[in-house]
């Protein structure tokens, strides 16, 4: 008797910066260029979590949730703790090529959210509470590229 699986949801990009470029494959979504890039969809459920592989660390590149960024903080980094929160290879870790970040956004849990860096939580990088309706989304700068799956 076998188990079927539901495959997870897919994540698209909604919106990006005016200088990000995006390309869909069978491994995901690759992003590059410079600016911000924000799922389609909000966070609505209880809990979710996605992962994005570093395929170039370039000159930096940031990973975690925004609220409904439009304009100019498209074109700009994540991580402000305003608008959007992220963890970066400045934050501890230097993020290496092939490095998998996985972000995990509780909405019912404190913290709410957290990142695993190969699989190993990265307890410092913790957000305690973040109010409101959370997109997951990257952030690229210079010849960095991340693959978000």
């Amino acid at each position: 008797d076998e188990e079927r699986l539901t495959p997870a949801p897919k994540i698209r990009v909604g919106r990006r910066g005016t200088t990000v470029r995006v390309s869909e494959g069978d491994e995901g979504i690759l992003v590059s260029g410079m600016g911000t890039a924000i799922a389609d969809t909000v966070i609505e459920q209880d809990a979710a979590y996605w992962e994005v592989r570093v395929v170039e660390p370039g000159a930096g590149v940031q990973i975690g949730v925004s609220y409904a960024l439009t304009g100019h903080l498209l074109d700009a980094q994540l991580g402000d703790k305003e608008n959007s929160w992220s963890i970066s290879g400045a934050d501890g870790i230097p993020f290496a090529r092939d490095d998998v970040i996985g972000v995990a956004y509780g909405q019912g849990d404190i913290p709410n959210l957290r990142y695993f860096h190969n699989n190993k939580l990265m307890e410092d990088a913790t957000v305690l509470r973040i109010r409101g309706e959370g997109y997951p989304a990257v952030s690229v700068c210079s010849d960095a590229q991340l693959l978000w799956v």
